[in-house]
């Protein structure tokens, strides 16, 4: 600007005039500047056109304070956030109103493109009810993320609705889309007046566009005696609702869909299934991957292939395995899996028949199955209760080392939502460091490490876990230093490129070799081992050649 400028030039004058001479008469007066490239940068400009331009500024600013002037170049968060809803809503109606439908959906703002993924919906606010909240002392500082999904999951709505939970996930969809707005406390008082004033159930979408600010961040932290506005689950939830088409990857079907998908079965009988799952196959119906699933898979072969029946949760009757799932409603899940504890999935038993325990999406090898409630009982018991043996082998980045059991609780990450880590040691003198307050101490996890073999780059180790903790191995593996290889989540970006460029792998090789489980209802003991994937087999063989 002209006034940078001219501070420029004195700075070069009170610069010049430390090296120059006494100073001459006005007439013959020069500027030496020992500094070859000041002198340029001086002859570069014309301080009478710089001056004159100054002045005229000075004169069309002189009615404005310096904070007011400070104010309007230089935008608060929460008014650029405004500024760009009100350009938004300007350009949709303006669309709106060139294909003849000015009239309509008055207030309907369209996300701008951004480096979301999430963030590519239109969304009609007129057809979606929002709800206020005071935020009190209790909740300031809390993430965004935590207090919309208690919000949202408090709200007791009709028919089957009622069974649905909303995930932080879903929350994050919301908010990615700019649905979720904050007042500041500053308006707070305003904005409650006008409410007030207009005796409606729900916010409309004037007093939104006025007083809020869209929250785009699941990590925001309220602050008190501001006032959240959200929608409400019914409009969330109900069809007609342009926010159903947000969330409609996320709410799950009312029926488990028979699909024709091989599986490669290691044994069978009228009591269990038990399967070499492969790579990119999700256990049950989960948020984002509600079909081509095990489950899927496992309902056309038992109702249509399988020689020993199609036991009691999948029958060409609905109604009966419906009845037969809610009765498995509560049996705990084994959680090695990729599947994320989803409180959508969990919280509907019937998407997960017969499932026992689950590997992740990228994970290979042996699954076990109920094909009876009894079967479901005894097996669920049998790997709460640590009789199971599971052994599982992996390739991993860097040399794993002499063996060794790792034994470190394994919590959910206070940031990335949908990762696990190690819990960092909850001493006391670490307490005062980091937090006021005790850190979670995380759930027991327990794997013991062997080193099979070692190229210089990459092992292959074989693991046997003594718990069955979410991304247990992948997370025991990281915090050693040596990250499976292929791990998007927790390996090295660099090495899994090399691996997909080369050999077109996009998954974590971790294959679950074995399992020893005595049988259900005979009480046999049982052994099952499968065999890796090929894509696995052909790395492990670049290590170990004669392996």
């Amino acid at each position: 600007t002209m006034a940078t400028l001219s501070i420029l030039i004195a700075v070069i004058i009170a610069s010049a005039s430390a090296f120059s001479p006494p100073l001459l008469p006005v007439a013959t007066r020069t500027i030496t500047i020992c500094d070859a490239k000041l002198n340029k940068i001086a002859s570069d400009f014309n301080l009478d056109e710089i001056l004159a331009a100054e002045k005229e500024f000075t004169n069309n600013d002189s009615g404005v304070t310096s904070s007011e002037r400070g104010k309007s170049r230089r935008p608060r968060a929460k008014d650029k956030k405004k500024l760009k809803m009100k350009k938004q809503l300007e350009r949709q109606q303006k669309e709106k109103a060139q294909n003849g439908n000015a009239n309509a959906d008055a207030y309907a703002v369209a996300p701008e493109d951004n480096d979301s993924e999430e963030s590519d919906a239109n969304i009609d606010f007129e057809s979606i009810d929002f709800l206020s909240c005071e935020i009190t002392t209790s909740l300031d500082g809390k993430r965004i993320d935590a207090v919309l999904v208690d919000l949202l999951n408090k709200e007791q709505v009709a028919n089957t609705e009622a069974n649905i939970r909303i995930s932080r996930s879903q929350c994050g969809v919301l908010l990615s889309n700019q649905c979720v707005f904050v007042i500041s406390p500053d308006d707070a008082s305003d904005f409650l007046a006008k409410t007030n004033s207009e005796e409606k159930a729900f916010i409309s979408p004037e007093l939104i566009e006025q007083y809020c600010s869209p929250i785009e961040r699941k990590s925001h932290n309220l602050e008190a005696n501001s006032i959240l506005v959200y929608p409400s689950r019914q409009s969330l939830l109900s069809p007609s609702s342009a926010a159903m088409a947000l969330l409609s990857n996320s709410i799950p079907p009312t029926e488990i869909i028979p699909q024709n998908i091989p599986l490669d079965i290691l044994y069978e009988d009228e009591y269990m299934i038990v399967l070499n799952k492969a790579a990119g196959m999700v256990v049950h119906p989960a948020a984002g991957n509600w079909d081509n699933t095990v489950v899927n898979a496992l309902a056309h072969y038992l109702m249509n292939e399988s020689p020993y029946g199609s036991g009691e949760y999948f029958t060409k009757d609905t109604e009966n395995t419906q009845n037969s799932n809610e009765e498995v409603d509560g049996e705990e899940l084994n959680d090695d899996d990729d599947n994320m504890n989803d409180s959508v999935t969990n919280s509907i038993s019937m998407l997960r028949p017969g499932i026992v325990h689950r590997l992740d999406k990228g994970t290979t090898g042996v699954l076990v199955v109920a094909k009876t409630r009894t079967a479901l009982a005894k097996l669920s018991e049998a790997f709460a209760n640590r009789r199971v043996k599971k052994q599982y082998i992996a390739v991993a980045i860097g040399h794993t080392g002499e063996d060794q059991w790792i034994d470190k609780p394994i919590g959910r990450h206070p940031l990335h939502r949908q990762r696990m880590r190690v819990v960092p040691d909850a001493s006391p003198m670490k307490q005062i460091r980091l937090s006021a307050t005790p850190k979670k101490q995380g759930r027991p996890a327990q794997s013991y490490v062997q080193t099979l073999h070692h190229d210089g780059k990459l092992s292959i180790v074989q693991v046997q876990i003594a718990t069955g903790r979410t991304h247990q191995i992948r997370v025991h593996l990281q915090h050693h230093g040596t990250p499976i290889y292929g791990d998007d989540v927790y390996g090295f970006s660099d090495w899994n490129k090399a691996l997909s460029s080369r050999r077109g792998i996009t998954r974590p090789l971790l294959h679950a070799k074995r399992l020893e489980i005595n049988h259900p209802i005979t009480g046999e003991k049982l052994v099952f081992e499968a065999e890796p994937a090929s894509d696995m087999k052909g790395v492990m063989n670049a290590i170990l050649p004669l392996g």
